[in-house]
């Protein structure tokens, strides 16, 4: 009987940690080589070769890390070369209060002479440092009257006694400012954890060191291949095609290059007039979505274009649409009353009844 009990005291222990690891899974990193970072979700990927010199450049993201607008995260970037000796160590965090779920920095490593040629990797550490459950407990204390006096009178009392670890300010600074990230500060308040118990990302990512002939010759070559930027549009989406006036419709317009790193102008015009126009940057191969969306408040048919293509589509803007279909659900017929007299009436009803539905069920000729 003892074994059994123990054994599902394990099988409970399990899920516990079970449940523990799919919190883990909530935090998501996201790491790419890039040539330049504009800000959230929004940077410009490059090929994975440098030479001496140069500059690596690595955008990494990290999701759901926010807790009441806290935000206290650290990433850790450790190079390796290929017979994993360390090359470089770095660590990167994040302080601050706001509304995004997601936070993300830019990591810059200049490649020295003295690295080899060769492969390399990057493993990039993030942790989620915050502890919630702390500051779940100082919003109660100071939401709460009794423990919102009890902390002013004992922060006045350890401020004369000039032994105090914090007080009502340093309380006051956490939820103004997260402290101006001050690490000591943050500690003595118990809102930082360990990075034992931080919720933890880990990925990699791999580059190669090349000599500077290898570049160039690199180069020489892609531009034979491709002497230019090549952009096509490769996919057009719209949804709906028909709406009410002032519903939104949701536009998709997928751009691919197939030559050199270029800039072009993609347009999306509405009756031959431009609606939306942005830049967008692609390296050989890379392609980007672009997403838009349209109200019109005139009823009327409305030619969706871009500008450049014969890629057309046809947008319908009707004050009667979606009434047709309640109407259709309506029942568009009813039988005859049925007759309280019997006998011959009554069949009489009941032949009149079947030909009367017939005709409602039946095409005429």
């Amino acid at each position: 009987m003892r074994g059994c009990k123990r054994s599902i005291l394990a099988i409970l222990v399990l899920l516990l940690l079970a449940g523990f690891s799919a919190v883990n899974v909530a935090s998501a990193e996201k790491a790419a080589i890039v040539s330049d970072v504009i800000g959230l979700y929004d940077y410009v990927p490059r090929d994975n070769t440098f030479t001496h010199g140069d500059t690596l450049k690595v955008y990494t993201e990290m999701s759901g890390v926010n807790h009441k607008d806290f935000v206290l995260v650290d990433f850790v970037f450790i190079i390796e070369n290929s017979m994993g000796d360390i090359m470089s160590l770095s660590r990167m965090d994040v302080r601050r209060r706001d509304c995004n779920y997601t936070v993300y920095v830019e990591y810059t490593k200049d490649i020295p002479s003295w690295w080899r040629y060769g492969k390399y990797r990057i493993k990039i550490a993030a942790y989620n440092c915050l502890n919630k459950a702390r500051i779940n407990e100082w919003e109660r204390e100071v939401i709460v009257p009794s423990t919102l006096n009890k902390l002013l009178d004992e922060g006045k009392r350890d401020k004369e006694k000039k032994n105090k670890e914090y007080d009502f300010e340093d309380v006051e600074d956490l939820f103004n400012n997260v402290c101006d990230g001050n690490e000591d500060d943050l500690e003595d308040l118990g809102v930082i954890k360990r990075y034992e118990d931080s919720l933890m990302e880990i990925t990699y990512l791999n580059f190669f060191v090349a000599r500077e002939e290898e570049m160039e010759e690199r180069e020489e070559l892609e531009k034979k291949i491709s002497p230019k930027s090549k952009f096509t549009v490769t996919d057009f989406r719209m949804s709906p095609s028909t709406v009410k006036p002032n519903e939104t419709v949701s536009i998709s317009v997928t751009v691919k290059n197939d030559g050199m790193r270029g800039t072009e102008k993609i347009a999306l015009a509405l009756n031959d007039k431009i609606e939306f126009e942005e830049s967008v940057t692609l390296d050989y191969k890379e392609s980007k979505t672009l997403f838009y969306q349209v109200t019109k408040d005139i009823p009327g048919q409305y030619k969706v274009s871009i500008p450049g293509t014969d890629l057309v589509k046809q947008l319908f803007v009707d004050n009667r649409y979606g009434e047709e279909e309640t109407e259709n659900t309506t029942s568009s017929f009813s039988a005859p009353k049925m007759p309280e007299a019997g006998g011959a009436l009554a069949l009489a009803y009941l032949a009149y009844s079947i030909a009367f539905i017939l005709s409602q069920q039946l095409p005429y000729p």
